[in-house]
């Protein structure tokens, strides 16, 4: 395959890898999201959980848009729209701490999770692990090897939420250590491709691995830690 065909079969597999991350997490959150005007079913969307999700929905819009700026040829574009992604990625930080850690002050977590004040840690070591890989992603913004890759990982990172509500939806329960894992399967898909045309896996999705085994860690540990309890009680304190 010449460099140009191998270019466009990895930008092409970063786009399609995109699009399942996304609709996982849309599908995931259709009944309790994008339908709920529609099912109405208990209990109704906060302000805060509704701009949370719509300013998650146009981040996803936005990532899906520039992996396909990229594939069609037109980096120029999707550098330009790079600040733009910066600040609503920063966006979805801040709501997605403030929803957690809302939700655990109101008592609320999935069917088959810990309770709230446990299950908090999910979220919040989640979004953590997640800013860092685009951290790392913009850090790396002159490297697009590095960049694109940090960025993929970040969006792997999200689906848990989605994958959870899945699950649930099939009558499993949450599963949160489950809906990691799907996560950590989405990173070891690219990093199969990666080994398929290059003979190696590219560092960055080993760093990338290595931030999503020790949030999976810390999620585990905060599960069954007094201390973690202890954090999420102060955390949630009014």
């Amino acid at each position: 395959m010449s460099a140009a065909g191998g270019q466009r079969s990895e930008s092409r597999f970063f786009l399609i890898m995109a699009i399942a991350a996304c609709a996982i997490i849309i599908l995931g959150f259709t009944p309790s999201f994008y339908l709920k005007p529609l099912i109405q079913a208990p209990p109704p969307l906060s302000l805060l959980t509704t701009v949370h999700g719509v300013v998650f929905t146009l981040w996803m819009a936005l990532f899906i848009t520039q992996a396909f700026l990229i594939h069609t040829g037109r980096p120029a574009v999707h550098r330009q729209l790079g600040m733009m992604g910066v600040l609503l990625f920063g966006m979805v930080v801040v709501l997605g701490y403030w929803t957690g850690i809302t939700a655990g002050r109101l008592g609320h977590a999935p069917p088959g999770a810990p309770p709230p004040l446990q299950f908090m840690a999910l979220p919040l070591f989640g979004i953590t692990g997640s800013l860092v890989l685009v951290g790392l992603a913009v850090w790396n913004r002159r490297y697009s090897d590095w960049h694109k890759r940090f960025m993929l990982a970040a969006m792997f990172s999200l689906t848990g939420p989605g994958t959870g509500r899945l699950m649930i939806g099939a009558g499993l329960g949450a599963q949160p250590h489950v809906a990691l894992l799907i996560a950590d399967v989405l990173l070891l898909i690219a990093m199969a491709f990666d080994y398929r045309n290059m003979r190696r896996v590219h560092p960055a999705y080993l760093y990338a691995l290595g931030v999503m085994i020790v949030v999976q860690i810390l999620v585990a540990w905060a599960f069954a830690s007094p201390t973690w309890l202890a954090i999420a009680q102060a955390l949630t304190k009014e």
